[in-house]
């Protein structure tokens, strides 16, 4: 078959050789192939762009790992990706974290709602997002040590934009759900627990990368048992919203085993590192399976090739 991928940097890097050692013929297009526009956010022009790239190719099935990114269905390929209502689970956080408190979901303190470029100061840890779909859509960390003023001026390139700031949450471990939705269903492939600084990477002063400040753990037996009934509550849910695509949820877990929200995404993580089958994985989109395809260590094989400690 003709296999063309949409996906964030580094997502589908490893499932390309997969693919094509079962003699599919694999085209990869990341957010940046499009010179000058990063067509995650999913602007008409990047639409468009993306529309020319299927026809020229010519898919058979085409899977489309980025949620702000809407394609066309058509009955030249089978295209696996997110509805609109799903794809707003990642992208409109405010709205998607008030929907996981009436499943049970324990929510971080809002302490501000604000402009997103007139984020006031706090002498602890907070996390600002924005309300609403826009070119922001992440969790961005924020310190006492963070350059406010400076921060705001990035965020002013799309001034009067609402936001809110969520105060950081003392937990044991963040907890990890990845799960594919498919058939107006769903299976969960992993739930892990994630020890370290993994919102690093989203600092606006800072370029750490995550890999080098995290890794990843077994979940106790206690905090599986806190966590897995609310995913399975709102993965009930989130089915309901159609699409055929992974997608991975985020929690602070407690020492008292509250499970605290943090967010969805509605595509797979990036920074990961395919094993298994490739057909079994282009299956998954449409049967419902609990195998996993993904080696969410990928991070400690990182740590491991590149001598970086854990500490």
């Amino acid at each position: 078959m003709r296999i063309l991928l949409f996906a964030l940097t580094d997502t589908y890097d490893t499932v390309v050789p997969a693919l094509e050692e079962k003699g599919h013929t694999v085209k990869l297009i990341n957010q940046y192939s499009c010179m000058g526009i990063n067509i995650y956010y999913g602007c008409p022009k990047a639409v468009a762009w993306s529309i020319e790239e299927i026809r020229k190719f010519s898919p058979d099935v085409v899977v489309n790992n980025m949620p702000p990114l809407m394609l066309p269905l058509s009955d030249d390929y089978t295209y696996f990706g997110n509805t609109r209502e799903s794809a707003r689970l990642e992208l409109c956080k405010w709205e998607t974290r008030q929907k996981a408190w009436e499943f049970g979901f324990e929510l971080p303190e809002v302490v501000a709602e604000c402009n997103l470029h007139e984020m006031p100061r706090f002498p602890y840890t907070t996390f600002l997002k924005s309300k609403g779909n826009d070119t922001w859509c992440q969790a961005w960390k924020v310190t006492p040590e963070t350059d406010i003023e400076k921060q705001n001026k990035v965020f002013s390139t799309e001034p009067n934009c609402p936001a809110y700031v969520e105060k950081a949450i003392e937990f044991e471990v963040e907890g990890y759900c990845q799960f594919m939705i498919s058939d107006d269903g769903y299976s969960i492939s992993d739930m892990k627990a994630t020890h370290g600084d993994v919102s690093a990477y989203k600092e606006l002063d800072g370029s750490t990368d995550w890999r080098e400040v995290t890794y990843l753990t077994d979940l106790t037996q206690e905090q599986y048992d806190a966590f897995r009934p609310l995913c399975d509550a709102w993965l009930e849910y989130v089915a309901t919203l159609g699409g055929n695509y992974e997608g991975n949820i985020g929690v602070g877990i407690t020492k008292n085993l509250e499970v605290y929200w943090f967010e969805q995404n509605s595509r797979l993580s990036m920074y990961t590192q395919f094993q298994g089958d490739a057909d079994c994985w282009l299956k998954s989109f449409t049967t419902r399976t609990d195998d996993k395809f993904w080696d969410l260590g990928a991070l400690n094989n990182y740590k491991e090739n590149n001598n970086v400690g854990n500490d």
